[in-house]
């Protein structure tokens, strides 16, 4: 059985949004790996670089917290469910109309918060970003496989 090029995209991108998501919850792998704390000052400045981090906003998982807000968990957590699907061969590709009417329940949140119609909702946040990530990563697999291998026969 030959492993494609394109299984083993797959496998890394899957990977390193896998470990990128074990950083998120790195409250909670301290716990169980108290030596592990050093990292913790380099894993809050590089999310700082994605994520504002308001306290207030942060998912909590028992007594811990997220390293970013509750959307941006959710927007990370979709994209590693996505790539988990996408390691099995059931999603393909996606297109611009899905990803945006995926982004349109996250700017309805965004916007009724903004003119103070309702308080912020954690869990819809996270639902939105779940939402939005899972599409998009979808929609950004599919346009890095068209540049990496698409490209590639096409010079050959």
């Amino acid at each position: 059985m030959k492993f494609s090029s394109e299984k083993l995209f797959d496998t890394i991108f899957f990977t390193l949004i896998f470990i990128w998501c074990i950083g998120i919850l790195w409250e909670v792998v301290i716990h169980f790996f108290p030596n592990l704390i050093v990292a913790l000052p380099f894993l809050k400045y590089n999310y700082s670089i994605v994520c504002h981090q308001e306290p207030e906003k942060l998912f909590s998982i028992g007594n811990y917290k997220t390293l970013v807000c509750s959307r941006c968990t959710g927007i990370y957590f979709g994209a590693l469910f996505s790539s988990i699907i996408a390691l099995t061969g059931l999603i393909r590709k996606t297109n611009t109309k899905v990803l945006l009417s995926s982004s349109i329940p996250m700017f309805i949140d965004v916007v009724l918060y903004s003119f103070g119609l309702y308080s912020y909702s954690k869990t819809i946040a996270l639902f939105t970003g779940l939402l939005l990530g899972s599409v998009g990563f979808i929609y950004i697999q599919d346009a890095l496989k068209i540049i990496l291998f698409k490209q590639k026969k096409e010079t050959f």
